[in-house]
């Protein structure tokens, strides 16, 4: 009977729970743990012991956009924008070792973004470290993957006009990415094609960036057409549901190929590292970056990596205690209301 109240109130705190933000990003932090999930499903059956992995790997795929604050080099690892440089160039022609790309091509990192050599190092790491057995840096190092590999499918981290600045679009990225795709998107719609070996790893990434960037221009004509059948008003329904009526197959179709390259990455690291044996799935993995050790809180000025909270978290905290503090005072209210329903009953 206790249990009544809160199963009468779960409809209303799931959802402010639920409206808490994750992360800022692509996609949202639901669309990166989907996409990990559904790559650990849709590994090959030799490789079916790792699918157990999915449980401790999927909310770390979110933890990169974390990363950010504390890291002041994690943003470029979330993009890379082709249009940046010259037209015709082959970008797949580029040397899978960032020192030597960069100096092949005219363009500095911060600004085109480094994703693809994120990638391609953090596929290294994994396959070394599942060749000496060390499961839980693999893990931390397929996460993190699983993250750069979602955002360079969102075609909008794939071009230089990715918040649609230079075209009168500005906010675009988040009603695409954000608002539309939580609204619209189901995960029974990630139909990945099958996983397998990448030979090329490096030139297959910088295929499905140049296919992403071939979709951006698809999104942001999109969000034009939208917003004239909404009249201009960009927060209303009518242009939403034009948007998704646009540009719903793009994101199934990206959200789903996400899925399917990468369980091929991890297919990959597992083959090229001798088809290790693999263990029983790890309960968690840590929160610490792979490539600077930041934690998911920024580090205090002049105190050591993850010593302080920043306000956004404490925010988070505030909000949480309030949310959790409101359910306890209607649970209470709920007790007095019943007792005195119940004296009523009894009569004086």
């Amino acid at each position: 009977m206790r249990a009544a109240p809160l199963r009468r109130l779960a409809p209303v705190a799931l959802p402010l729970l639920l409206a808490l933000p994750l992360a800022a990003g692509a996609w949202s932090g639901v669309q990166h743990i989907q996409i990990s999930k559904a790559a650990a499903r849709n590994l090959p059956d030799e490789m079916a012991a790792f699918r157990d992995f999915a449980r401790p790997m999927a909310l770390p795929a979110i933890y990169p956009d974390l990363w950010k604050e504390g890291d002041p080099d994690e943003g470029p690892r979330h993009y890379f924008e082709p249009d940046r440089l010259p037209p015709g160039t082959d970008i797949r022609a580029f040397s899978p070792v960032q020192i030597e790309a960069f100096l092949q091509m005219d363009a500095i990192p911060a600004e085109i973004g480094i994703a693809p050599w994120a990638i391609v190092e953090l596929l290294a790491q994994m396959t070394d470290a599942m060749r000496a057995t060390n499961w839980t840096w693999a893990a931390q190092c397929g996460a993190a993957m699983s993250h750069y590999v979602a955002d360079v499918h969102m075609p909008l981290h794939c071009t230089r006009n990715f918040n649609g600045q230079e075209t009168w679009q500005v906010g675009v990225h988040s009603r695409v990415e954000g608002d539309m795709t939580k609204a619209f998107f189901r995960a029974d719609a990630i139909r990945p094609g099958p996983a397998g070996h990448l030979a090329e790893p490096f030139r297959d990434v910088m295929g499905w960036i140049e296919h992403s960037a071939a979709m951006a221009p698809v999104v942001l004509r999109a969000d034009l057409i939208a917003k004239r059948s909404a009249n201009g008003r960009i927060d209303s329904e009518t242009y939403f549901l034009r948007l998704w009526e646009l540009t719903g197959d793009v994101i199934e179709t990206q959200i789903s190929d996400a899925a399917a390259h990468l369980s091929s990455l991890w297919y990959t690291a597992w083959v090229n590292a001798g088809k290790p044996a693999i263990p029983a799935p790890l309960d968690e993995l840590p929160v610490l970056s792979v490539h600077s050790g930041v934690g998911i809180d920024p580090a205090s000025e002049g105190g050591p990596v993850g010593a302080s909270r920043s306000r956004q978290n404490q925010r988070y905290d505030t909000i949480i205690w309030a949310v959790m503090g409101g359910l306890a005072l209607l649970v209470v209210a709920s007790s007095i209301w019943r007792g005195i329903q119940e004296r009523k009953a009894k009569g004086p």
